[in-house]
């Protein structure tokens, strides 16, 4: 796939997200510029200082009378941005601002900006906020950048400046970002810078994501993901398998796992299968499970059952996670039919907690199978003094049956209450 050949003016929706206006480009109208004024003033005028030959102005007298001039445009258009979002039809209101965003001069948008996120509906405005900010940064992103460094900025605001420019400009874009400050767990200008080259070439941002570490790669990865699946199982497949970094690859399939599933499920578990990874084959297992049990838990069953025991018993989880939400009896049988390996603990644990509120018996009848010692006592205090709150009859009922398996200290509370 040509990435190449994609719209250069694609545009990140923000933080916020602005699906109203999906697929809509400002456009860039040249406002008429000082040049031009100059051009006709020295046509016109006469010497620095003298008179014109219409009015007899003096130098001095048009650069008041130019000031002048902008104070008022100025306050035009500030009443006209008011009037723009006063409307209560959002439809309207997004296109009547779209026009006047095409329109505004390119340097009065700081002016319009800091005048919409100072104002007391600031946060009532977001999209608007979002689509003033993404129309700035495309015209001038050094401008709109250089405003959110001095004024400070929310996350979004980084994100969706950054995002907007690298949808036309990747290198400059994503070399002013990873030089600009940043305090935080996670850098916002790289993020943003990640996301907007996505947008337009996603095997271009994977060799970027690279280039990024921690909480941030971790996030751009994520970011990342929609833009990656939007073509098709096989894209997204080809994409993480050129993932250059053996461990970024790992984080990559644990990352997009259920995606793929969502796009493919018997692909994805085929996928998943020949992972050489073990650790990675296992975590995906979990993930590629669950997402089919979802959809056909019969299906998913059998592809865990055919699975090797290294993978099976990690996979086991997302089948029980659903079946026990299902039918709690069936999934107990199924899961004690897997056998006795201490690797299926996860898997018997989420059986447990899933049943508990639909059939505490079931569920308490079941913590006798984990392996673990220690987490079979937890369980047993846990789920009985819940029960008890719930239903204390029934609850005391089942210990008396239970007395010797259950810690005595346990049997002596109940019994107590």
């Amino acid at each position: 796939m040509n990435f190449s050949k994609l719209p250069s003016w694609t545009w990140t929706v923000g933080a916020l997200g602005l699906a109203l206006v999906a697929g809509i480009m400002i456009g860039r109208v040249s406002a008429p510029g000082a040049d031009a004024g100059s051009a006709r003033e020295s046509l016109a005028g006469g010497k620095s200082g003298g008179r014109d030959s219409h009015g007899g102005l003096t130098s001095e007298e048009r650069a008041t009378r130019t000031r002048e001039s902008a104070r008022a445009k100025s306050g035009t258009t500030e009443q006209d941005l008011a009037k723009i979002l006063s409307s209560p039809n959002r439809l309207e209101r997004t296109e009547k601002l779209l026009a006047y965003l095409d329109r505004l001069p390119t340097d009065q948008f700081a002016s319009v900006y800091d005048q919409l996120r100072n104002s007391p509906s600031a946060k009532l405005q977001g999209s608007e906020r979002s689509l003033v900010l993404q129309a700035w940064a495309d015209r001038d992103p050094l401008m709109a950048l250089g405003f959110l460094q001095e004024k400070g900025a929310e996350d979004w605001e980084r994100e969706t400046a950054v995002s907007t420019w690298a949808s036309k400009d990747p290198q400059a874009a994503f070399a002013w970002a990873g030089a600009a400050p940043d305090a935080g767990e996670v850098n916002n200008w790289l993020l943003g810078a990640a996301r907007g080259i996505a947008m337009t070439n996603p095997e271009l941002a994977r060799d970027y994501l690279s280039q990024m570490e921690g909480e941030t790669r971790n996030r751009a990865l994520r970011d990342m993901q929609p833009y990656v699946t939007q073509y098709g199982f096989d894209y997204a497949k080809e994409w993480i398998a050129n993932v250059s970094d053996e461990g970024l690859r790992g984080q990559a399939s644990r990352t997009m796992a259920r995606s793929l599933t969502e796009l493919n499920p018997a692909q994805a578990a085929a996928w998943n299968a020949a992972i050489a990874d073990t650790e990675t084959r296992r975590d995906v297992s979990e993930t590629v499970s669950d997402a089919w049990a979802r959809t056909d838990l019969p299906a998913a069953r059998k592809w865990v059952e055919g699975l090797p025991e290294n993978t099976r018993t990690e996979a086991a989880e997302g089948i029980a996670r659903n079946y026990a939400q299902q039918d709690p009896a069936a999934a107990a049988k199924w899961l004690a039919g897997l056998g006795n390996n201490p690797d299926l603990d996860g898997a018997r644990r989420i059986f447990i907690d899933e049943s508990f509120s639909a059939s505490p018996q079931q569920s308490l009848d079941f913590v006798s199978n984990l392996a673990d010692a220690k987490a079979r006592e937890g369980y047993y205090w846990r789920y009985v003094n819940t029960w008890m709150k719930q239903d204390a009859n029934a609850a005391r009922t089942w210990v008396a049956r239970n007395t010797a398996t259950l810690p005595a200290p346990l049997v002596e509370r109940v019994s107590r209450q």
